[in-house]
């Protein structure tokens, strides 16, 4: 019995010291950032994959270490490597991938996943993100975005401070908890809506003229219906759009100009709590959203007289107005435009009414393009800041 178990014991310590398997050193792998989808340009029948990989070498050292030129130590070109492959599938390119990597590609460290604007609009989205979603290498909380214009051509703005466009996506969309701009959407999350054959808003980025080159932002989303972008909201729409739904993180700046006063106030939007209440009349639908803000004063011009409950409940109601009349517009976009239900509309009749839904769902979108919606907004200000 001894004998045995000294046996065993060696046999658990050779196991254990040999480490895994399929284990490779850190040196031969070519760690994937990002990947950056489009439709061929070559052919429309092929789908573009373009990885970014950082060389680690160039990534380990100093910005702007060992030029000489005692600049502000912006680098020129980044620390990474691009490839770009075609292929039918994207497993199809993938595999061309590999055989032009002296490294073995990596996907555990893949920070987004950006999707082409030509490509979202044609392909389904389900099927644009299947690979990533079926590889047991990916990581499900990839964020991924879509791209105005091609995603590709994302690489001629250059970050000023982060050290990769991937890196730099990836950082920007964790900044969702200062403002309500943008949403963000990791692989699993848009995975389950689009396979639960729901209307999503996918955040977007684009180019932007700078003082010397071309800039990324983050700001506005794609309007996706039955999987396929079919159009976007400005910064200010998915604002308004994130209100109703919840989604708002809070953070988010309104600037509210009284010219009969000749003053502006920029307002913080703290906290806004929403309620979406359906019910189905005379076998109609119908919704009533109320908004619940609170908010503090961060900022005022043209205005030296003292804050006094007057003057408070006045740019409350004003605050109000302005939030109603954003609410009212990108609820009329989307019903009347695009007949996409983003908000929820659908689910919440489904709660209320089980029965009445499932008679009606597949008519869903013509009786949500007509069925009336009522906004209701209350603001609270809830301080006027260290100056009073």
């Amino acid at each position: 019995m001894g004998k045995a178990l000294r046996l065993g014991l060696v046999v658990l310590t050779v196991i254990l010291l040999a480490g895994c398997w399929d284990n490779l050193d850190l040196e031969r792998r070519a760690l994937v950032l990002g990947a950056f989808v489009d439709l061929a340009s070559s052919s429309p029948d092929k789908f573009e994959l373009t990885l970014e990989m950082p060389i680690l070498r160039r990534m380990a050292a100093r910005p702007g270490a060992g030029g000489g030129g005692g600049g502000e130590g912006r680098e020129e070109t980044l620390p990474t490597w691009r490839l770009t492959v075609t292929g039918t599938t994207f497993a199809e390119a993938m595999r061309k991938a590999a055989t032009r990597s002296e490294r073995q590609l990596f996907f555990g460290h893949q920070k987004v996943l950006l999707i082409g604007e030509e490509l979202a609009r044609r392909e389904k989205l389900e099927e644009v993100i299947d690979f990533w979603a079926r590889n047991r290498e990916s990581y499900l909380a990839i964020t991924v975005l879509l791209a105005q214009g091609r995603a590709g051509e994302i690489f001629s703005a250059h970050p000023k401070f982060a050290r990769s466009v991937s890196m730099f996506l990836q950082e920007q969309s964790e900044r969702q908890i200062r403002t309500s701009r943008f949403v963000k959407h990791n692989l699993m999350e848009l995975f389950a809506a689009l396979y639960g054959g729901r209307d999503i808003l996918v955040s977007r980025v684009r180019t932007v003229p700078g003082q010397d080159s071309l800039e990324l932002e983050v700001s506005g989303t794609g309007i996706i219906k039955e999987g396929k972008l079919v159009g976007w909201l400005s910064p200010e729409e998915t604002q308004a759009a994130l209100w109703v739904t919840g989604e708002g993180r809070g953070g988010d700046i309104i600037p509210l100009p009284l010219p009969e006063i000749k003053h502006i106030f920029t307002l913080e939007l703290c906290n806004v709590k929403n309620k979406i209440r359906a019910q189905v009349k005379e076998d109609k639908p119908e919704f009533n959203i109320k908004l619940e803000v609170m908010a503090d004063i961060l900022e005022r011009i043209g205005f030296t007289e003292p804050f006094n409950p007057p003057i408070l409940r006045y740019i409350e109601a004003r605050a109000a107005e302005i939030i109603k009349k954003r609410v009212e517009g990108v609820v009329f976009k989307l019903q009347k435009e695009y007949q996409a239900d983003v908000l929820g509309f659908g689910k919440k009749i489904e709660e209320v009414q089980p029965r009445w839904w499932q008679q009606v769902k597949g008519n869903w979108r013509e009786l949500y393009a007509r069925a009336p919606v009522r906004v209701e907004v209350k603001v609270k200000i809830r301080s006027t800041g260290m100056v009073s």
